[in-house]
This record gives structure tokens, C-alpha cells and sequence, in this order.
């Protein structure tokens, strides 16, 4: 089996852990839940060695965004090794990608802008959100050799059909899609089912 074929396959069995999407994070049988939903979580950021959060973790307020360390499990337990970026921030993958779209040193992914390619199954989707949502694939490689960081999130691809593909991220409600035209990527409804401008779709 290839790696994006196991990837695939990873993430369709944590997708069917979570109850296709209805287990929630922050519950566990505790509260009645079927499952412990949020031990799910703490195994993600496990994967990128923070052992002290797990789904009803709360700080400041705020509960911890472990989409990046979903991808990070996913993959690591994909088979990829020392040529991925295990981190709580997709930005720090997407930049490494894009350094091994233009040195090819060997990582697993090399970034490619969204309108000159058609995604496969394996494949990550990413996007700026928030103040970065509008960003292009270049003014996201700025604003990292800049900043260091800037918001973002990236989703699996686990299928491709004529017009989308479907895919699994962490902390959003359901499995997503992305459409597609001609086969290249048009939106980016995946996180949350909210479209995410063309530009931000990288």
C-alpha cells in the first residue's frame, strides 16, 4: 500500500472513531458520551509531544486548536518520519513544503499553488484563515520568512471525484469537500463548511 493510500485509510478510521464526525471533543462516557472523545484529542497532540492537553483542556478561555497536530498524527503514523514538521501550527509544514517545492531535499510534501495543480488522495489542502485568509501562496511564504507563523489549516484528502475532492481535518465539525473545475481547486469548503476565498487556497 502507498503512503497516501495508508494516509487515507488513517484518517477514514478516525473519522469513523469520532462516529463520522458526531463525537465531540471535550466529551468523554464522564458525560455521557458513547466514547472519551477528548482522550482522541490528547493522542493528536501526543503525536507532536504536548502531553498536557486532550479535548477539555481550556486555556485562557480558549480551547486549544488541534488541527495541526491531527495532521501531524495522521501522517506520522502514515509512515513519514523524520520528512514531516510535527508542530501546533500548520504554517510550519506548509513552509517546509514550499521549500521542498523549490530545493527538494526530501520532504514529505512539496507545496503547489492551487490554480497550476490537481489534488490527490494523500494530498493535504491548506489556507490562511483569519487574517491571513486572503493570502496567496506567495504572500504566505512572506509572512513566514517574516513572522515565523501566520493562522492556517490544512485538511486530508481522502477522495477525489470529477468535480471535488473529499477531505478529514481536526477540529472541524464534519468531513469537508473542496470543488473543484477542470480538476483544479475552486474553494476551500472544508473547515467548518465555510468557503474560504480563491486566493487563500494555497
Amino acid at each position: 500500500m502507498t503512503f497516501c493510500q495508508n494516509l487515507a485509510n488513517i484518517c477514514l478510521h478516525e473519522y469513523a472513531r469520532w462516529d463520522d464526525g458526531a463525537g465531540k471533543e471535550d466529551k468523554g462516557k464522564i458525560d455521557g458520551a458513547p466514547k472519551d472523545y477528548y482522550l482522541f484529542v490528547k493522542d493528536y497532540w501526543l503525536s507532536i509531544g504536548n502531553s498536557k492537553l486532550d479535548g477539555k483542556t481550556v486555556e485562557h478561555g480558549i480551547k486549544p486548536a488541534w488541527s495541526s497536530a491531527f495532521v501531524a498524527y495522521c501522517v506520522g503514523k502514515a509512515g513519514a518520519g523524520g520528512k514531516f514538521i510535527y508542530k501546533e501550527a500548520h504554517c510550519h509544514y506548509i513552509s517546509a513544503a514550499m521549500k521542498e517545492a523549490q530545493h527538494g531535499k526530501g520532504f514529505a510534501y512539496a507545496a503547489r499553488r492551487y490554480e497550476q495543480y490537481k489534488p490527490k488522495i494523500g494530498d493535504i489542502i491548506c489556507a490562511g484563515r483569519e487574517y491571513a485568509s486572503s493570502f496567496t501562496y506567495d504572500q504566505a511564504a512572506t509572512s513566514y520568512q517574516n513572522d515565523g507563523f501566520y493562522p492556517s489549516h490544512g485538511d486530508i484528502v481522502v477522495a477525489v471525484e470529477a468535480d471535488k475532492v473529499r477531505v478529514i481535518g481536526g477540529n472541524v465539525n464534519e468531513r469537508g469537500q473542496v470543488g473543484l473545475e477542470g480538476g483544479i481547486v475552486r474553494d476551500f469548503a472544508g473547515r467548518r463548511g465555510q468557503e474560504r476565498p480563491k486566493s487563500g487556497v494555497f
